[in-house]
């Protein structure tokens, strides 16, 4: 089975675009050449070393072991070029509507199970929100960990997200072709980008809650802010094809 993987552009947050495709036996959806497209959100690089850490390739400053989002709403839209025609693009939207909470880790959870028509397309836009009135007494967003100090001290850590969430990116000319059953869409959010521009002094002189360094709106607030700055500034990446052997 064929797997093609396409890297994307990504706004307002440290991310990138993947589209995994499996060519399709002759046997699947053989009338109408559809595929079935799924969307996914996955975090990555759990282990964090941080600048000036006096550490071993092996070792890591701070470790992530758990993270978790809400999700109220995932927005995709499309615009397709009509073949042989002058006449206006088609536009698609799919809607997948929550709230579900979602674990980051967990390669295994789609959202949604929507029909793509193959062809073409102008412009394709992915819009991921997670709501705070949807939350509950959660946050929107969470990460927890542990992070070990200079002097080898361990110490829990979390981050907490409660306001609104948005993850955005879009994608011009993309085609998708008949031979391809399977489409899925995959955010992937690098943990380890989160922690751009923070020093091991800013953990270090961290405030504590119970013995934990708490990382919120209303505590460790200098901390919250660049955080909160990495998770929506604009990011890149390259884009991309891969060809491999998958299922």
């Amino acid at each position: 089975m064929k797997r093609k993987i396409i890297l994307l552009p990504a706004l307002l947050i440290t991310l990138s675009l993947g589209f995994s495709a499996c060519q399709k036996d002759s046997s699947d959806n053989p009338a109408t050449g559809n595929s079935s497209l799924g969307i996914k959100l996955q975090a990555l690089n759990k282990n964090v070393t941080l600048p000036g850490a006096k550490s071993s390739s092996t070792t890591s400053i701070l470790v992530w072991d758990t993270a978790r989002m809400i999700v109220s709403q995932v927005k995709f839209e499309a615009e397709m070029k009509q073949a042989n025609t002058s006449h206006d693009s088609i536009e698609i939207e799919f809607k997948w509507n929550g709230p579900m909470e979602i674990n980051l880790l967990d390669i295994n959870v789609t959202l949604g199970n929507f029909t793509l028509l193959p062809g073409f397309y102008d412009e394709i836009e992915l819009k991921v929100e997670g709501l705070k009135k949807d939350a509950g007494n959660k946050p929107v967003f969470y990460l927890s960990g542990v992070y070990s100090k200079t002097d080898g001290t361990l110490v829990p850590i979390v981050f907490t997200v409660n306001e609104n969430v948005v993850f955005k990116t879009e994608k011009n000319n993309v085609e998708v072709t008949p031979d391809i059953s399977v489409f899925t869409s995959t955010i992937l959010l690098y943990l380890d980008e989160l922690l751009l521009d923070v020093q091991i002094s800013d953990l270090e002189n961290a405030a504590l809650t119970n013995g934990v360094i708490v990382i919120s709106d209303n505590s460790n607030s200098d901390l919250y802010d660049i955080i909160m700055h990495n998770l929506y500034k604009d990011h890149h990446s390259e884009h991309g094809h891969h060809h491999g052997q998958g299922h």
